[in-house]
């Protein structure tokens, strides 16, 4: 069994005048090579099925995690013309019309087909 000499270089783990002194001093370095003395192992087959555990942490991180499949009431029928033209009395539509009468302003022009477009437009971004 290696010791913490032969793995560290020093005996003291948390000695910290050594882990110090091992800090990147080039601030402008892009990359920084650490000696490590242990394999690094790498494992490219994500085959489900290959690695049990990974899948009991795969199923038990979707029951834990919100899922677009099953938690939302897709059967709800949606009109987003109905929606927009509810909205129309939004505090903040009725900013934009009311700004409709300044000379220049750009929804000076608009009727009722272009204040839902532009709700229809806010609710799509």
């Amino acid at each position: 069994m290696a010791t913490n000499e032969d793995m560290l270089g020093r005996q003291d783990v948390d000695d910290l005048e050594a882990i110090l002194a091992i800090a990147n001093t080039d601030v402008d370095e892009a990359i920084h090579a650490v000696v490590d003395n242990a394999d690094a192992i790498f494992t490219w087959d994500y085959e489900k099925g290959a690695r049990p555990a990974l899948n009991r942490l795969y199923e038990k991180a979707k029951r834990s995690q919100w899922n677009g499949e099953t938690d939302l009431p897709w059967e709800t029928e949606v009109d987003p013309l109905q929606l927009a033209t509810e909205m129309g009395e939004n505090p903040q539509i009725q900013r934009f019309r009311e700004s409709a009468s300044a000379p220049g302003s750009p929804f000076e022009h608009f009727g009722e087909r272009e204040w839902t477009d532009l709700v229809l437009e806010g609710q799509n971004w």
